[in-house]
């Protein structure tokens, strides 16, 4: 089953004011390490939103089968300098099911003639 992750993120006054090359080297020290370690199991990709939402700045896209890598992945994004020196904070994770109406539906049909047979 395939799974896509949301995680919508709010950068911090603190973030802002860092410059964009000391922005960069956090994210080639802290980051892209991090992505590369999970390459295998997650896709990720970032978009920035700040022109759009006023309460979310950044958006992470995560598409994996592999739930526990992704919830290893948090787990060492959520302790990397990205959190604990409050540049950005969390505001919210919304996964869903890729098309898991269909796969509902396709099991509960099954599931009723299984029952009626």
């Amino acid at each position: 089953m395939k799974y896509q992750v949301l995680l919508l993120l709010k950068a911090t006054p603190k973030w802002l004011a860092l410059s964009k090359t000391y922005r960069e080297k956090i994210f080639t020290d802290v980051l892209y390490p991090l992505f590369l370690e999970y390459t295998n199991d997650l896709e990720i990709k970032l978009f920035s939103s700040e022109a759009f939402h006023a309460s979310v700045s950044d958006v992470v896209k995560i598409e994996t089968e592999n739930m526990e890598a992704y919830y290893r992945f948090l787990q060492q994004l959520k302790s990397s300098r990205i959190f604990s020196e409050a540049y950005f904070e969390l505001h919210d994770i919304v996964v869903g099911i890729e098309n898991g109406f269909s796969k509902f539906n396709e099991a509960a049909k099954r599931e009723k003639a299984a029952i009626m047979n």
